[in-house]
């Protein structure tokens, strides 16, 4: 039944004559017919937890109002009409009664509480008086007298126990200034209070308020002037501290607590839990954003997720725990008539619950603990990140010897004996370091908040940087970085509040260089850093292109396009790396979101560069009768061309259009001058250094007749230079060949001449003989190798072997097999074992050797700043890298493992190249 029609049966029932004690007994029975009602339809299934609930909150709001009807006439009788001042003269005053908790929310339960609060319109004025027959008026009373009786009534026609029971328990306590405070406040007052006195549990309530009974009107008029008090346009620190305190005495209750585990509403993972989850990011956020202020608990979650505040996974999660906890919650007071949140202690009253909640099948108890244990302990873990940095928690983490290195008092000479200890390599410069940190930022003065958060969180940064695997470079970086961020406390706040974007900052400062020179360079991505906590760890080409062209749309100049351009591939080689330092993508993850990257990046170039020649207009050519327009394709090769981009990896690309002609704008000019133009403009637009660094390096060397080539290529021109004038290396680049840009016709069309070239006819004895010797011609030219200094790339066993011996079986099987022609040399590998080209055992060699290869680099390149395929350096150096790559830091000496290792592994590939080239090779 729906409040209008739950009031209609009431207000059948009373008339302006009914007592007080009749308003009690009319009440009475109506709740005894409805509650029973709503529990058999709850308990038959035949109405959903959120439409019992609605429809609860209905009985109770349905109540007060009659209770407020009758009682206002029966205190009229006694006193006259209540009149205030108003500006056109005395009227008659109004009251309204706010809803709380669960009340204000609609989700009352069989047996809660009303948590309410009564208003009243104003004090300025009295009441009507009765004429007593003698011509005077008797009964005359404040507005206060009445409103504050009023209250009292109507508290006590619900909750006051009578032969019929009683309604529902009536609870004040939430009004301002609590027990001690008055039954009813007027708007002014309540505004007063608030305003100078109002404490953070009282926005918390407010966040529930809801008019039910009385004037609505005028509840909606007191909140809307209560909005500044609860939801705050900024968010202030002070805040985030009074939250972190209610949080703390709600996990003190629990402590101590014997139902802790018992309890669905105050235990662990119980619905308080999910109450103050959301809460609290209402708090922060609904001052902003008005569509978070929600009353209902999975409304607001709804609202939360829509705000992209929560996860879609948290929002599932806390939702399904609600409906369950809630449900059971119900099915437990149905039976015992009375407000308990616990669960039965009897294994048979257990038994009896379980099946109540349709857990029917003989092992339905086991399986409803199992399912409220999940509930539980998802809850607890979502609350439980909720606030992640609580100082005693923090200093319970660090280790005293941590606090030692940032005593100002601490003895120099024994803090850098100590720092060799925890394999500094630079003491000198890691103790300037440990001073700068200590002292903060020597741009500027911090202020008394900023020093306060720091002294904070260097504790956790030092305890973190001891982990790293690099802690000179951890801590060098560190240094930089609080030097660029200076006296902006913002930062030191958002690290505070953000443990884990802590621990990623310091581990990504003892990893990479590369990295590490990004986000100094660019302070403001440590924003980025923590709205990535909900963040999938891959992205498709098509969501990169999405974001990277929705952003370019929001500028308007060629320049700053460039500078949008170069700061979102920043950002995303910032999100790859992260994922990639802490284990969160795999090899193979790693290099497809790096070649996504380098495709979406050149996808913009092109765009980029289209819009910059517009004056050309567009290129066209003749088809009969008819004029169409021609198109650009651009063909990735090496890395690129085979989905294996690396950091710091040029991209190797050719660029062929379609047809002859002359574009149609008013400067007009051929096709093969437009295409030029455009090949140009696009190389320009990623290699260009500006302010945000560049893009990629561009790598068109491998194009027909390379450098003395020209750099853009007909269809036909290409086609006929493959088929008469190429060479077999160009062949044999052409395995990795694949169109990343163009038109469907063309780039099926190239794909076509490209599958033709390669794979049109078998390979001869003379061309095995010519990708030997070119293989032979790198290591000796390129590789350098020395006692002590590899080269991972083109040395020997090096990821060249691996890749030469695999395009060498393509062009002599790929003829016959379909399935080798694949850009992807792991792909290749794995297909070549399929069809026994290749002994497992080989091939089992080939794979692993080029996993820890590619992995290898990975590292190097992770953690320089360029491009590093050297494999060399001091022991110390190299104990660092092998940390990086999961050697396990207790071994004495992890460096001379990993040589040990590579020198294995490499020469196994070696002897793998030799028997698939036909070639003794030393």
């Amino acid at each position: 039944r729906s409040l209008e029609e739950q009031l209609a049966i009431l207000r059948s029932q009373v008339d302006e004559t009914t007592d007080f004690t009749r308003l009690m007994k009319v009440l009475r029975e109506f709740k005894r017919q409805e509650i029973l009602r709503i529990a058999a339809r709850d308990l038959n299934g035949l109405a959903p937890l959120e439409e019992v609930t609605v429809e609860l909150s209905n009985l109770a709001a349905a109540s007060l109002q009659i209770a407020y009807e009758v009682s206002r006439r029966c205190l009229i009788r006694e006193y006259g009409l209540p009149l205030m001042q108003a500006e056109t003269g005395m009227r008659e005053a109004e009251m309204t009664v706010i809803g709380m908790g669960k009340l204000g929310g609609q989700e009352l339960n069989f047996s809660s509480d009303i948590d309410i609060i009564y208003f009243y319109e104003s004090d300025k004025g009295a009441t009507s008086g009765i004429e007593n027959g003698s011509g005077n008026r008797k009964g005359v009373v404040s507005l206060h007298t009445f409103f504050n009786k009023l209250g009292e009534m109507i508290s006590k026609a619900l909750s006051q126990v009578s032969e019929d029971g009683f309604v529902f328990r009536v609870d004040v306590g939430l009004r301002p200034e609590g027990k001690s405070g008055d039954m009813a406040v007027s708007l002014r007052s309540a505004e007063v209070y608030y305003e100078s006195w109002g404490q953070s549990w009282e926005r918390t309530a407010m966040l529930k308020g809801r008019p039910v009974a009385g004037s609505l009107e005028l509840g909606e008029q007191l909140l809307r002037m209560l909005q500044p008090f609860v939801y705050r346009k900024y968010l202030d620190y002070n805040l985030i501290e009074d939250m972190k305190n209610m949080k703390q005495k709600i996990d003190a209750s629990l402590t101590r607590s014997a139902e802790a585990e018992s309890n669905l509403k105050l235990g662990r993972g119980g619905i308080r839990e999910i109450e103050f989850f959301i809460q609290a990011l209402q708090l922060v956020y609904a001052g902003k954003n008005p569509k978070l202020r929600e009353r209902n608990s999975l409304k607001a979650l709804d609202a939360l997720l829509a705000a992209r505040l929560i996860s879609e996974e948290d929002q599932r999660q806390l939702s399904e725990a609600y409906r369950f906890l809630r449900t059971v919650e119900h099915r437990i007071q149905v039976v015992q008539e009375r407000q308990t949140h616990n669960l039965p202690s009897k294994e048979d009253e257990l038994q009896a619950l379980a099946r109540r909640c349709g857990f029917l099948r003989s092992n339905g108890l086991q399986r409803f603990r199992e399912v409220l244990e999940g509930h539980r302990s998802n809850v607890s873990a979502i609350y439980g990140n909720l606030f992640h940095s609580r100082d005693d928690k923090i200093m319970q983490e660090v280790k005293p010897e941590v606090l030692f290195f940032l005593d100002s008092m601490a003895d120099p000479d024994l803090v850098k004996d100590m720092l060799a200890e925890r394999h500094f390599e630079d003491v000198e410069r890691a103790y300037e370091n440990l001073l700068s940190l200590r002292r903060g930022p020597e741009k500027g003065n911090l202020t008394a908040r900023s020093r306060s958060i720091l002294d904070k969180i260097a504790p956790l940064f030092l305890q973190e940087l001891f982990e790293s695997p690099d802690p000179d470079l951890a801590l060098t970086h560190l240094e930089r970085f609080l030097t660029v961020i200076g006296t902006r406390s913002s930062y030191y706040a958002l690290l505070a509040e953000n443990r884990e974007t802590l621990k990623l900052l310091v581990s990504l400062f003892g990893m990479s260089e590369f990295l590490s020179k990004i986000l100094i360079n660019h302070p403001e991505l440590l924003d980025s850093m923590v709205a990535r906590s909900y963040a999938s760890t891959t992205k498709s080409r098509d969501v990169m292109t999405a974001e990277l062209a929705s952003l370019l749309e929001q500028s308007d100049y060629f320049e700053d396009q460039l500078d949008v351009l170069r700061r979102y591939r920043n950002e995303e080689f910032l999100r790859i790396g992260m994922n990639d330092i802490h284990g969160k993508l795999k090899q193979g993850e790693i290099a497809a979101q790096l070649t996504h990257l380098g495709e979406t990046c050149l996808t913009a170039a092109f765009r980029l560069g289209v819009q910059e020649l517009k004056r050309f207009g567009r290129p066209t050519y003749r088809f009969g009768r008819d004029v169409a327009e021609a198109s650009l394709a651009v063909v990735a090769l090496g890395k690129m061309g085979g989905g294996e981009l690396n950091y710091h990896s040029d991209l190797d690309i050719i660029f062929v259009y379609d047809h002859q002609g002359y574009t149609n704008g008013e400067r007009q000019i051929s096709n093969h001058e437009y295409f030029a133009k455009l090949a140009q403009k696009m190389i320009s637009i990623l290699t260009m250094q500006t302010r945000e660094g560049y893009v990629y390096k561009i790598d068109t060397r491998l194009r027909p007749s390379g450098n003395a080539g020209p750099l853009v290529t007909s269809l036909d021109s290409f086609l006929d230079y493959h088929r008469k004038e190429a060479q077999i290396w160009e062949r044999q680049a052409l395995t990795k060949a694949r169109v990343v840009l163009g038109e469907e016709v063309l780039s099926s069309q190239l794909h076509d001449v490209i599958r033709h070239t390669v794979y049109g006819a078998s390979i001869d004895d003379d061309g095995r003989q010519e990708i030997h010797r070119l293989r032979m011609r790198m290591e000796h030219e390129l590789a350098k190798e020395t006692g002590g200094s590899y080269n991972i790339k083109t040395g020997r066993g090096g990821m060249v072997d691996v890749e030469f011996a695999s395009q060498y079986l393509q062009l002599k099987y790929g003829c016959r097999y379909p399935e080798l022609r694949t850009t992807s040399t792991v792909e290749a590998l794995k297909e070549m074992q399929t069809l026994d080209l290749v002994s497992a055992a080989d091939c089992e060699t080939l794979l692993s050797g080029y996993k820890f290869l590619r992995r290898l680099e990975n590292r190097l390149r992770i953690i320089h700043d360029y491009s590093s395929n050297d494999l060399s350096g001091s022991r110390h150096y190299l104990n660092k890298l092998a940390k990086r790559l999961g050697y396990d830091p207790a071994l004495k000496n992890p460096g001379a493992a990993l040589i040990c290792d590579y020198e294995e592994i490499t020469g196994k590939i070696r002897d793998c190249y030799g028997r698939i080239l036909g070639e003794y090779v030393e």
